[in-house]
């Protein structure tokens, strides 16, 4: 793996020292075929992280996170609420302490910068109609292009002003109060992240609040996340089928967590021990989890892994081939992000791979249907799209014998530089152009990239 280093740059100071160094661009070099063993702890998970802080941030005293998921999408949320006037103190390794007031903000105006992270912006977007001064929430180009327009509905609906230029994209500007009212609406289709950021606050509000939820709500695991977290906090909430939910007045309590190991960031393992025929050891992340792509894993058992389920850890081993297909078309809707990583186990299959259930890929960071389809047909890889499924053929003889290099566009999309990290294992002369971009979830993903393919391989008799 060769490399041209450059800053990736973090534009508010105190954020990890103001810059990071990372490469402006990889030349992957193909893993050496044997099996191997590698055994490591995942980072902590980016969205139990941030519900936390939000969450810590209204409970009444001094909350303590430990094994936070070191990235750029949790140094934001940290740096926003220091912005407003919340005590954050991570000046112990793994540990962060947040001290909240019951609901109570700093008055004064403010601006907030999010970077990239969706899940921040739509939790502070909800803090904010808590809040009486004006809030400014702004972030990167990637993030000014994903919609809030349902949520900007739903919390104008509660009696907070919020301004926008571009009907619900950032930058908005909000002017809360503590005098919201409910009930709430949204649509289930988009985002279950406007129903977590209602769901955070809900208990804030007097009289508390009922969130009717339009349509089927996409994502259920991610709300099931919010649901457990809050009772960690102490907050207990009725849910009735994902139709409505109902949240009476409470108060979150202080509390010690444990941020368990992103099963997102599992799945980049789970899928390079599927195709090298690698026994992977996942030494934070197991049966304990409520993530729902730690389902990811059931998909690899059909391609032939075995998989050990613990606990609190996940071992996974590779066929010693990969001869395998599935049999019927792979629906993602309750994993969504972790479908660009099938998408580059698929070539290496026996047949082709039809991936549905992919709608909302289309508003991620980027367009995580078009982008995955257009860098898989510069590899000579044949793709349909459609409009929420693709269908992925198997490597062809053309674009197994290719020697050229390939430049791969990652969009500042930090899922689309790590899953074709896996492809770069396998297939060879592949460029990721800004592999920093994975900073927002996994800063330390090309470094243990590099450390599983420098094990030494077993290779057969």
């Amino acid at each position: 793996m060769t490399a041209r280093t450059g800053p990736f740059a973090i534009d508010q100071p105190g954020l990890m020292n103001a810059v990071v160094s990372y490469p402006s661009f990889l030349d992957l070099e193909p893993w050496q075929q044997g099996s191997f063993h590698f055994e490591t702890p995942l980072p902590g998970s980016k969205s139990l992280t941030l519900r936390d802080c939000a969450i810590a941030a209204l409970a009444d005293g001094t909350s303590t996170i430990r094994y936070p998921g070191e990235c750029d999408d949790y140094w934001r949320m940290k740096d926003c609420l220091r912005r407003l006037g919340f005590t954050v103190d991570d000046s112990t390794e793994g540990v962060v302490h947040i001290t909240g007031r019951g609901g109570e903000f700093t008055p004064g105006d403010v601006t907030l910068d999010v970077g990239q992270s969706a899940v921040t912006t739509r939790l502070l977007l909800a803090l904010a109609a808590l809040r009486p001064s004006a809030t400014v929430i702004d972030g990167h180009i990637s993030m000014q292009k994903r919609p809030n327009k349902d949520l900007v509905d739903a919390l104008r609906a509660l009696g907070a002003t919020l301004q926008s230029t571009r009907d619900g994209y950032l930058p908005i500007e909000v002017s809360g109060t503590r005098g919201l009212k409910g009930p709430a609406r949204v649509p289930g289709t988009i985002s279950s992240q406007y129903l977590t950021s209602l769901l955070t606050i809900a208990p804030l509000i007097d009289g508390g609040l009922i969130i009717e939820v339009d349509g089927e709500l996409t994502s259920k695991p991610y709300v099931d996340l919010t649901l457990d977290e809050m009772a960690k906090f102490g907050v207990v909430v009725e849910n009735h089928g994902y139709k409505q939910l109902a949240v009476a007045p409470q108060a979150y309590r202080a509390s010690t967590i444990d941020v368990e190991g992103d099963a997102s960031g599992a799945s980049y393992f789970a899928a390079l021990a599927l195709l090298h025929g690698a026994k992977i050891t996942l030494t934070n992340l197991g049966t304990r989890t409520r993530q729902g792509d730690y389902a990811f894993f059931r998909l690899c058992e059909q391609l032939g892994a075995h998989v050990t389920r613990n606990a609190d850890s996940t071992v996974i081993e590779g066929p010693g081939s990969l001869d395998a297909a599935f049999d019927a078309p792979v629906d993602m809707t309750k994993m969504p992000d972790v479908a660009p990583t099938l998408m580059m186990i698929a070539p290496f299959l026996r047949t082709a791979t039809r991936i549905e259930g992919l709608a909302t890929l289309r508003v991620k960071e980027c367009d995580r249907i078009a982008a995955p389809t257009r860098e898989l047909r510069k590899l000579g890889i044949e793709v349909e799209e459609g409009p929420d499924f693709m269908v992925i053929q198997p490597l062809g003889a053309a674009a197994r014998g290719r020697r050229d290099t390939v430049d791969i566009e990652t969009y500042h999309d930090h899922r689309i530089a790590m899953s074709f990290g896996v492809l770069g294992s396998r297939l060879p002369g592949l460029r990721i152009l800004d592999p920093g971009c994975v900073a927002k979830t996994f800063p330390s993903y090309w470094k243990d990239w590099q450390r599983a393919r420098s094990v030494p391989r077993r290779t057969a008799d």
